[in-house]
């Protein structure tokens, strides 16, 4: 089986708790970077993308050669049934990809959001793993407006699609499912920029930084279960098949 390409946006770089969930499950991984300009693969060369978040808009695709070059790969891997999760960020471009859009919404949103979960994700292969009333990170700008025909998975108080599937192998997430404390508490919220964005959202700090130690708990817990599921998605679609129902246990 080919490896599954993870696509990073951001300075760190970090794949939360994708990379070693995935690994865990028996993929390889082929990680590539914006921040190091590196190209992306083939699609051929790999068995499923994994799109990270990051500080750009994808309301402004075309004025970026890596994010249109990505797009581009997404709409690939949506046409030839390869199985890709986009989140935060990644869902965006997804939501793109798929013939959506995303527009700005004129503030910064940064909360930790419940999501109800919809009939049809009861059997949804991927994120079937989520409980309903999940309280998640949820930190953007820009909404999504999922593609005509996308599935619709879960619901938030925030405006634009939460959860959301294309096809039978795409599903996109708005909420940071792969943050650690280590990602979120300790890199994420030190850095002075990103501590302004959290209070201009009307959240104090420290505060938040406590709020968000609380909720990771539960987070955690269901995003290794999806990254699970993918990798599972991954291995179903390379064996030469389609990712099987799994009712939510």
């Amino acid at each position: 089986m080919n490896p599954v390409l993870i696509v990073t946006h951001l300075e760190d770089r970090s794949t939360g708790l994708v990379r070693a969930c995935l690994q865990e499950a028996g993929c390889e991984v082929l990680q590539v970077d914006k921040v190091n300009a590196q190209p992306l693969p083939a699609l051929s060369s790999v068995s499923g993308i994994v799109s990270m978040g990051g500080r750009e808009s994808a309301t402004r695709v075309d004025e970026d050669a890596f994010l249109s070059a990505e797009v581009d790969l997404m709409a690939q891997a949506l046409a030839r049934e390869v199985p890709l999760l986009g989140l935060c960020l990644g869902a965006q471009l997804l939501a793109v990809a798929g013939g959506g859009g995303v527009s700005a919404i004129g503030r910064m949103i940064a909360d930790w959001e419940p999501i109800s979960m919809r009939p049809a994700a009861t059997t949804d292969p991927v994120f079937d793993a989520l409980p309903d009333g999940l309280a998640v990170l949820k930190w953007h700008e820009d909404m999504i407006e999922a593609p005509a025909g996308a599935t619709t998975l879960a619901t938030a108080p925030g405006p634009g699609a939460a959860l959301f599937r294309v096809g039978a192998c795409a599903w996109g997430s708005q909420a940071h499912l792969e943050v650690t404390p280590r990602l979120l508490v300790d890199t994420w919220l030190a850095d002075p920029g990103s501590t302004a964005e959290i209070e201009g959202a009307g959240h104090p700090i420290d505060a938040f930084r406590s709020l968000s130690r609380r909720a990771l708990e539960r987070q955690m817990v269901a995003g290794r279960a999806v990254f699970a599921r993918f990798a599972a998605a991954v291995s179903d679609r390379s064996a030469g098949g389609r990712p099987s129902d799994r009712r939510r246990r």
